[in-house]
């Protein structure tokens, strides 16, 4: 490959591209501004008789995701994507104009001061994003009905009530049916009953798309480069499809984690640290990592402090997995559950016990993926 002469950073804007270029020999610094698309930043870079193979671009994660480097690389230039939170700051400097910030990057790139972010497979990201999209659904929907219940209580009509007890659950048939009479008993022209039946239609319109987008994941699960990864997942006391479909897109080729260690970072379940002048201070876990990972371990350890016990579903999930992946899963749930007894008994907090386990049961993650990739 031929050697890079020209470092450049591009700061990405909706209507414009700064982009700074840095000769490595002698430091000249060359800044343009054009429109927002890559042909129109080639012109320039080729008005300035640079060769595209001669340069090496960077820009930061932003909203435009992977496709500005991939646009760039179907054009034989090469490009990394620049992870924003780990880009060194000056203290003091209170100026900040894209100018500015284009030119800094690519100081900080000349001399190798950014860490570039993975770059997902294209199919990979389509998956992850489905799974992103019905995550976003579901939120919906628990906020549609929580705002149900709480415009029929204000209203003076309250299920819980009805039924003579506190502890009537909602969203069940019988509350649906009871909904249903509420909003069929109001007047036709009132604005409550508009409201309600809306709502509750828009709530059972988006349930309908929540199903086949799971639908759709249990295809995907089934394709060849998914179905030893989720298959070995599955084997794990807390984690079905869903999950397991989600760890494997959201951590991508698991081969470029050589530790257990960079995993938990990755997610933001390392332990934050200030240890200075003979003193040891921790604190509580990082949270600067992806958060859809650390949502899934987490909920995935909610009963971690059971006895470790193969369940009739679970056994199901097992059938014709791999016997090492399957005694990986087991040696999880035989740790998990002697750590939570043991912080229990040192009374932790339930929810520091259940961030405890998430973090090993990634650990135990990233042994399974590396078996089955």
């Amino acid at each position: 490959m031929k050697k890079v002469i020209y470092y450049g950073a591009v700061d990405v804007d909706d209507s414009h591209f700064n982009v700074a270029l840095i000769n490595s020999r002698n430091g000249e610094l060359f800044h343009f501004k054009c429109n927002s698309n890559v042909g129109a930043m080639i012109k320039k870079i080729q008005q300035k008789n640079i060769s595209l193979k001669d340069i090496k671009l960077c820009y930061e994660a932003t909203y435009l995701g992977y496709t500005l480097y991939r646009e760039l690389k179907s054009k034989g230039t090469r490009c990394e994507v620049i992870a924003p939170s780990l880009i060194p700051k000056i203290p003091g400097k209170k100026v900040k104009t894209d100018r500015l910030d284009c030119i800094k990057l690519a100081k900080h790139y000349l001399k190798g001061m950014l860490t570039p972010v993975h770059i997902p497979d294209e199919e990979d990201e389509k998956v992850r994003d489905l799974i992103r999209s019905r995550k976003l659904l579901v939120d919906q929907v628990k906020k549609i009905k929580t705002h149900i219940i709480s415009l029929c209580k204000r209203m003076g009509f309250d299920y819980r009530k009805h039924r003579g007890t506190s502890k009537a659950a909602y969203w069940t048939q019988i509350h649906y049916k009871w909904l249903e009479k509420t909003i069929n008993q109001l007047p036709e022209n009132s604005p409550l009953r508009l409201n309600l039946s809306g709502l509750l239609s828009t709530c059972n319109n988006t349930e309908t798309f929540i199903s086949s987008y799971d639908e759709q994941i249990s295809l995907i699960a089934e394709l060849p480069e998914y179905k030893d990864k989720v298959k070995a997942l599955n084997c794990f006391r807390g984690l079905k499809t869903l999950s397991s479909l989600t760890l494997t897109t959201e951590l991508g080729d698991i081969r470029r984690f050589p530790h257990p260690s960079k995993v938990t970072a990755y997610s933001g379940l390392s332990i934050r640290e200030y240890s200075s002048g003979g003193k040891e201070l921790r604190f509580g876990i990082t949270k600067q990592g992806n958060h859809i990972l650390r949502t899934v371990v987490v909920e995935a350890c909610q009963f971690a402090f059971k006895p470790p016990k193969v369940s009739k579903n679970l056994q199901e999930r097992r059938m014709g997995a791999d016997p090492e992946s399957i005694n990986i899963a087991d040696r999880c749930m035989h740790r998990l559950s002697k750590k939570s007894i043991r912080m229990f008994m040192n009374r932790k907090h339930r929810n520091k016990i259940k961030v405890a386990c998430a973090r090993e049961m990634l650990c135990f993650v990233w042994e399974a993926l590396h078996k089955a990739a």
